[in-house]
């Protein structure tokens, strides 16, 4: 892996909104069906990168833009994004001047719910279908087509249908390949549930997707049917939910038709119970040749493991946490256990964690543990986050880092990566601060650096944030919002503004 040379600046602005509404003071319902509002909002980055496979060829100059315009009246509501993707010095042939992102109609009621267009879909905990968005990682997969929805007092029933519809030209530093040139995603289904009591809810639900080459006949198909058992507070402080899947799929083979795959199984459970002087949760997973790209399942493990296989893999953790001290503190453990069937090895991962208020203006917060599958890998991890007032309204803010990973380890050439991290930040107010970090990385080569330093700086005022950054980072496992994945090393600068009406 070579260093990743990057300038960006990132512009958002955020939205503008205005309502009319009846005058009338008498005639409520009409004026609220009657108001108008619309928004807009703007995302900008402008890079200069060096081609991390290659960092003599000269830097690519790009510049990518997102606008989104919205409108609503009463129940209707309507948006468009578009966006824009120029190589100022790359290759024109790359260039996109216009793309229609985005386009959405809809209408919601007391009883229903109607959305023509790009829609979000999720089903269950997002194990069978989850179409979402992801800003960190300029992902945003929606369906392009219809959804509509009926509701009342009793149960629930929606449907969908459509095509799904990836961003083109995702405006983010580190974009995740969505592997979509050439091919279309067509998918229908939808869910019924119902109330078994005021508390819980029965969910079955069904979805069918067909994958077709551009320009050929479709190549695979898939067919998934679940269920899902939501129960909150089944006595005080306890609650539960389960969830299930079956998914049979079939590919196009060479001169053979279609060829059955193995069935696939996904489930899902939690049970948390918070009634005791400490709060426990277990939660337990178990994927079967359950193949299929459009989902985020719970993976129950920490951020800073990669968690790729959600395909063959059993597993399970249990949580406890505990009050010390008449809240002062806090100790907390979680053990996870399973078998990764893709790797061929057991996991095993306990972490221990704690929260300690040492005075009223001096909080610290403690973490570590230790991940290994027998034979094949480890990982040791620890960090230390403190928080110190100093001023009024003005802080410190500390974090220390720590992380040990032997890949390969029966193997002639076994892989070591030690990751060491330090990172300062200071709070002037609510509107300014300023950060430092250090991270050195010992084990990697000469020509891929060993001390990374940057700085950043933090302002906010009104409907304005701004976040300026400069300097290198060592790259790794990044995750945000249960999206994980390996970013490149990063050196260069951007600035990244918001600004929301």
């Amino acid at each position: 892996m070579r260093t990743k040379y990057k300038i960006a600046v990132l512009l958002a602005a955020g939205s503008f909104s205005l309502a009319f509404s009846n005058t009338t003071p008498t005639i409520e319902e009409e004026s609220a069906t009657s108001s108008f509002s619309w928004s807009f909002s703007d995302h900008n980055i402008l890079t200069n990168s060096k081609d991390p496979g290659d960092p003599t060829l000269p830097a690519t100059n790009t510049l990518a833009h997102q606008t989104t315009l919205g409108a609503g009246w009463g129940p209707l509501s309507t948006s468009v994004a578009f966006s824009t993707k120029l190589g100022l010095n790359g290759d024109p042939t790359l260039n996109r001047n216009f793309l229609l992102d985005k386009k959405t109609l809809s209408g919601e009621w007391e009883n229903w719910e109607v959305k023509l267009g790009d829609s979000h879909q999720e089903l269950g905990r997002g194990i069978a279908l989850s179409l979402y968005s992801n800003p960190a990682f300029g992902i945003d997969n929606t369906l392009e087509g219809g959804a509509v929805k009926y509701r009342n007092n009793y149960f629930e029933v929606a449907a969908f249908g459509g095509r799904v519809n990836v961003l083109q030209a995702p405006v983010a530093i580190n974009p995740v390949d969505t592997l979509m040139e050439g091919r279309q995603v067509i998918l229908g289904g939808g869910s019924i549930s119902g109330t078994i009591t005021s508390d819980i809810r029965l969910t079955a639900h069904y979805h069918a997707t067909q994958n077709q080459i551009v320009g050929k006949d479709t190549n695979k198909k898939y067919q998934t049917v679940g269920a899902s058992l939501d129960i909150p507070n089944i006595i005080s402080g306890l609650d539960a939910y389960v969830e299930t899947n079956v998914m049979d799929w079939e590919a196009l083979a060479y001169k053979k038709g279609f060829q059955a795959k193995p069935r696939g199984y996904a489930s899902y459970a939690s049970v948390s119970y918070s009634d005791l002087p400490f709060k426990t949760k277990i939660e337990v997973k178990d994927y079967r040749s359950f193949i299929y790209e459009f989902q985020r399942p719970p993976n129950l493990e920490e951020s800073l493991v990669l968690a790729t296989n959600n395909s063959d893999v059993t597993a399970g953790r249990l949580g406890v946490e505990r009050q010390l001290g008449e809240g002062s503190a806090s100790l907390g453990a979680t053990y996870l256990m399973g078998e990764d069937r893709e790797v061929g090895a057991k996991l095993y991962h306990p972490v221990i964690y704690s929260k300690i208020k040492l005075t009223d203006r001096w909080d610290v917060e403690l973490k570590g543990g230790y991940r290994w599958m027998p034979l094949k890998n480890n990982l040791a991890h620890a960090s230390i986050k403190t928080k110190i007032k100093t001023l009024k309204g003005q802080y410190v803010e500390l974090e220390l880092r720590k992380q040990n990973l032997n890949q390969a380890i029966n193997s002639p050439l076994p892989i070591r990566e030690e990751r060491n991290a330090a990172l300062t930040s200071y709070t002037f107010s609510e509107r300014f601060s300023l950060g430092v970090g250090y991270e050195f990385m010992p084990t990697n080569l000469p020509e891929l650096g060993n001390h990374f330093i940057n700085g950043s700086a933090t302002y906010t005022t009104g409907s304005l944030t701004a976040r300026a950054f400069v300097g290198q980072t060592s790259g790794g496992t990044q995750c945000a919002s249960g999206v994980c994945r390996q970013v490149p090393p990063y050196t260069g600068a951007y600035l990244e503004t918001a600004v929301s009406f």
